[in-house]
């Protein structure tokens, strides 16, 4: 009976473990470059020409990582910073759409209806020309992007 109980809370701890460490749902949003090199995050990093980081409107958001893909290519990079637009628009945890796509911003009315901010280098790395929609989802630290097949 012990060895039952112990197979079923090791299971369960398993399934715990495993089911915290699952990426969240997608979200398709616009995003920006963020650029402002010199200034600091809502983390306290002062940006330089390599900081790799995104902004999620929303302090809930700073700490956690981020998978960010836009056609073939993909990274994954911290939440160092609270924006675009909002500080607080966690627009993710309710499956709604960001407050910016509605015009509505926190110091003013939005230019454009971003929902995620990028830094200079994972704007790069994307791929990215200009401001356009891309998909993200939390990760667990650690996560590694695998490859498109």
């Amino acid at each position: 009976m012990t060895l039952l109980l112990a197979v079923a809370v090791a299971i369960l701890a398993t399934m715990t473990i495993r089911g915290a460490l699952e990426p969240s749902p997608w979200q398709r949003v616009y995003a920006t470059r963020e650029g402002e090199v010199g200034k600091k995050t809502a983390t306290g990093l002062r940006i330089t020409s390599d900081s790799r980081f995104v902004a999620l409107p929303h302090p809930a958001a700073l700490g956690k990582h981020v998978e960010v893909r836009y056609r073939q290519r993909a990274v994954v990079v911290p939440v160092l910073d609270v924006g675009p637009w909002n500080i607080d628009d966690a627009y993710w945890t309710n499956d709604r759409r960001p407050a910016a796509e509605r015009n509505q911003g926190h110091f003013r009315a939005p230019s454009n209806r971003a929902g995620i901010d990028l830094s200079d280098p994972v704007f790069s790395a994307l791929g990215l020309r200009d401001n356009d929609w891309v998909e993200w989802r939390f990760v667990h630290k650690g996560y590694l992007v695998l490859p498109w097949l």
